[in-house]
């Protein structure tokens, strides 16, 4: 009698639950997950301050870079990542929030929104996911994909990039 009852409260549950309200889930936090997610926010701020050393600290030259987009989808290598990134005339910011970290073993993935912005001007946003892995007990960006949404889709709840400034 108790596992019939046991199991209408669990279909009882699941049934009532207002899935529209659940937008992601954190795991808590570790170790390991705080140490993933150091190596992604690093990579951003390599962007965000053309960080070519910081940058290839973070990132195999080996991997991709993958951009999906509603006219398509590109990609590009890391090195030619590091290219970009090295590239003293452009001024990047990219932020991120409400990261989603998955890890087994010596592979994981981080998943995220954000933000990124141009010359100083909002230039879109979108979801972007990291694959690592542990390299030397460090881990490090192998490839990466981001979708590229065009500005009046997007809602930051980081406020304003200008705000910044």
């Amino acid at each position: 009698m108790n596992k019939i009852t046991l199991l209408c409260f669990l279909f009882y549950g699941c049934g009532t639950v207002d899935r529209s309200t659940m937008h992601s889930v954190r795991l808590q936090s570790d170790a390991t997950t705080d140490s993933i997610e150091h190596v992604v926010k690093e990579m951003l701020i390599a962007i965000s301050t053309n960080d070519l050393l910081k940058a290839k600290s973070h990132v195999l030259e080996e991997g991709r870079v993958f951009r999906v987009r509603n006219d398509g989808m590109s990609f590009r290598s890391n090195t030619d990542f590091f290219k970009q990134v090295g590239d003293q005339s452009t001024d990047y910011y990219e932020r991120m929030w409400d990261p989603i970290i998955m890890y087994r073993g010596d592979l994981a993935i981080a998943w995220t929104t954000y933000d990124f912005h141009l010359n100083g001007k909002f230039s879109h946003c979108g979801a972007e996911s990291f694959t690592l892995t542990r390299v030397d007990n460090r881990w490090m960006v192998m490839d990466w994909a981001y979708t590229a949404n065009e500005p009046d889709n997007c809602n930051s709840p980081l406020g304003s990039y200008k705000e910044l400034k």
